[in-house]
């Protein structure tokens, strides 16, 4: 049984397709986000080549269609993607994309 909690996020990374990155609270990436229900806008938490998970109190539900531009701090660099809600909980939401446009 593994006790260190270093080795248990080594070995979770290590089974992971692609690198997440994380983003740190004073200076996070938002995401401006339209949904059926309406537009908001949310903290970016952390972003991979897949997904994103949305630092939200939005009531959104499993398979719930999003699009977002998400900005970045002090860059110039934007991110347009569509996707699907695959887990929300009280932290927030986890969204898959489906297509990513870079700009």
């Amino acid at each position: 049984m593994i006790t260190d909690e270093n080795q248990i996020h080594a070995e979770t990374a290590c089974r992971r397709k692609d690198f997440r990155q994380f983003f740190e609270l004073h200076k996070p990436p938002i995401a401006n986000c339209i949904t059926l229900g309406g537009s908001f806008r949310d903290r970016v938490q952390d972003l991979s080549s897949k997904g994103v998970f949305l630092a939200t109190s939005r009531n959104l539900s499993v398979g719930e269609e999003i699009a977002m531009t998400i900005t970045f701090p002090g860059s110039h660099t934007m991110i347009r993607a569509t996707g699907d809600v695959i887990r929300a909980d009280t932290q927030g939401v986890g969204v898959e994309f489906k297509v990513v446009f870079n700009y």
